[in-house]
């Protein structure tokens, strides 16, 4: 006996074609970031990305425009964690130290490297210091993003296509966090079995430093 299932599904199959995607992005990224590694970004091909992650090159490609961004997936979890939180603000309180507190959210998410996406974070930026065509790609993902969360800022607040504020808001909170980033990943570096740096200490030391620099009279 067949039994007819009633009632709207597109509500759970959502999430699912979502995991099911969050998990191919993950394992093109997965192989990426090991093959840079291995042999760096110049000795593999996208073609050797997509066999490694077990998709085809149809499937690559649909994730990943170039080989050097199937290993910048990674921070699409950071995009979406940011995206999520800027739809939370409150526009009417001061926006600079909401964004601030949103990124330590962020950051703190990825447990300093320890959980899956950190660890894969903490490889990335290791690569990045290492491979000039794979931090050139990082560069031109983070103008696109960036463009986009102060687009996001701007429907938030209202505020007008020839108002500055929305992306200097952005502008100057995320290289903030490149600076804390980059810094984590010279620590890790330059000590690799020492005390291991903290992400969000850097962070807010960067923050510190940030809010010194632009106070009235530096």
């Amino acid at each position: 006996m067949t039994t007819e299932v009633t009632g709207p599904t597109p509500v759970g199959e959502e999430p699912l074609r979502r995991r099911r995607r969050r998990q191919t992005e993950q394992d093109i990224c997965e192989a990426a970031l090991t093959l840079f590694e291995e042999h760096g970004v110049a000795g593999c091909t996208a073609d050797d990305i997509a066999r490694a992650a077990g998709v085809s090159s149809r499937t690559f490609f649909r994730y990943a425009v170039t080989k050097e961004r199937a290993a910048l997936v990674v921070t699409g979890d950071i995009e979406d964690a940011f995206e999520q939180g800027v739809a939370a603000l409150r526009p009417d309180e001061p926006l600079l130290p909401q964004l601030e507190a949103l990124w330590v959210e962020v950051l703190r998410r990825h447990e300093n490297g320890r959980s899956a996406s950190g660890h894969q974070l903490r490889r990335l930026y290791r690569l990045l210091r290492a491979e000039p065509s794979l931090r050139g790609a990082a560069v031109a993902v983070d103008d696109e993003r960036r463009a986009g969360f102060a687009g996001a800022l701007a429907e938030l607040t209202g505020a007008t296509p020839d108002d500055p504020t929305p992306a200097i808001l952005v502008e100057t909170t995320t290289a903030v966090v490149r600076v804390a980033m980059d810094r984590w990943a010279e620590q890790l570096e330059a000590a690799p079995e020492g005390p291991e740096p903290d992400l969000v200490d850097l962070y807010e030391q960067a923050v510190a430093a940030f809010r010194t620099v632009t106070a009235p009279g530096a």
